[in-house]
């Protein structure tokens, strides 16, 4: 399977309620989750197995710069029918990195998925994927992605240069 291609941008979020507030008006709430990610010490960019309650669990390396900006990247995923077992592997193949638990509301807003992530140990957080297929689109998204940052009162200062697995 290819990998898929996301445009993303990731910003600490001090007031998860006023950012929900705006999005009820004009987005849609697609799920509320309970998010287990295993972070695995591989060589070459990042390697998580996601284990969600009563769902099958989700093997996902990616591939994107360290920068605190609108980040392209590379996504390669894999649903696991048995995701504890494959956990025991990995973590016996190349060790763990990092433990993420987070409760993740994914909402739909302007052709975006929007996260609103509350990180065990770490705070609250909105990150905004865009799907992307090619440069075009990707300069497009990632105009589009600061905007709606901007609607939403979260400024540059905000922004996060890497993933959760390593403020953990």
């Amino acid at each position: 399977m290819a990998p898929k291609q996301l445009v993303e941008l990731k910003a600490r979020c001090p007031d998860l309620d006023a950012v929900r507030t705006r999005l009820s008006r004009d987005a849609r709430l697609e799920a509320i989750l309970a998010q287990h990610d295993t972070y695995f010490a591989v060589p070459r960019g990042r390697l998580k197995l996601r284990e969600v309650p009563e769902r099958a669990a989700q093997l996902i390396l990616y591939d994107r710069p360290d920068i605190a900006a609108v980040k392209n990247s590379r996504i390669h995923l894999a649903e696991v029918p048995d995701g504890a077992a494959l956990r025991v592997l990995l973590e016996a193949a190349f060790g763990v990195r990092a433990r993420v638990h987070k409760r993740r509301e994914i909402w739909r807003w302007q052709g975006v998925q929007v996260h609103l992530d509350t990180v065990e140990g770490l705070g609250t957080f909105v990150e905004f994927e865009a799907s992307v297929d090619d440069e075009t689109a990707s300069a497009r998204a990632e105009q589009h992605l600061h905007q709606l940052l901007a609607e939403l009162g979260l400024g540059a200062d905000t922004l996060l240069a890497g993933s959760y697995s390593d403020l953990a």
